[in-house]
């Protein structure tokens, strides 16, 4: 027990001198450098969710709004039908606007995940240098959290459009075909995770770009933070990447 304590001591106070060696330069506190993190992320899931919410192409594929394997197959099916295109049309549209409402609603979520990310959490992403490390990280830590939270807005939201009456006009046809086994493919599990894959490749894009481009580092405290994991690449030291 006491081999097991004295290691656990000489483990933190090691970290403690790794931690003092990047906060030394510069005159930057762990918990500035932590806070920076904090201010790159939200920049990209602010960024991200902005832009989805004016467009949502990540929804789209040519003309077709993505949807479930199971539920193509029921519009292939149906396609001669005159009154399913209206359907289907309709579907699209509501379908498009019930996750644009729900990309709008979810930036509070992010800004809460990510103010609740710890400065052993920050810790964690400076010890490791990836270019995504700070999306990996976030995404690892929130993104069950803000699956749950995220696809009760849309769930709501694609009721309150209508977009589930369409669909459910659209089952009905095809679920009276014989020889055709019953469909109701879980639209709202779908687009709640194409929603949130796309948020977080876009946040991906955006921590990319701030370690590579000092343009986009909009604050001083994120100046200062990679303007640490500069110097540490051009000097060849894996404790200062961020």
């Amino acid at each position: 027990m006491k081999k097991i304590l004295l290691l656990l001591l000489v483990f933190q106070l090691s970290s403690c001198d790794v931690l003092q060696e990047l906060a030394g330069e510069g005159g930057l506190s762990t918990s500035q450098i932590g806070e920076g993190l904090k201010q790159a992320l939200y920049q990209g899931a602010e960024k991200a969710v902005r832009e989805f919410s004016q467009d949502p192409s990540f929804l789209t594929e040519g003309t077709n709004v993505k949807i479930p394997p199971e539920a193509i197959e029921v519009i292939r099916t149906l396609s001669n039908v005159p009154v399913v295109n209206q359907y289907v049309n309709r579907f699209t549209d509501k379908v498009t606007q019930a996750t644009t409402d729900a990309v709008e609603a979810s930036l509070p979520i992010f800004r809460s995940a990510i103010t609740q990310l710890t400065f052993a959490d920050a810790y964690d992403i400076l010890m490791r240098g990836e270019k995504d490390a700070a999306t990996r990280y976030l995404e690892g830590k929130t993104y069950d959290p803000l699956y749950q939270e995220f696809s009760a807005i849309t769930q709501q939201n694609l009721e309150n459009v209508g977009a589930l009456e369409e669909w459910g006009k659209i089952a009905e046809l095809y679920n009276r075909l014989p020889f055709k086994e019953k469909v109701n493919p879980d639209f709202n599990g779908f687009i709640s995770d194409l929603a949130l894959k796309s948020i977080f490749q876009r946040i991906e894009q955006e921590e990319q770009g701030i370690r590579e481009n000092v343009a986009l580092r909009t604050t001083d405290l994120m100046r200062k933070v990679f303007a640490k994991q500069d110097r540490g690449s051009q000097g060849g030291n894996p404790l200062n990447q961020f």
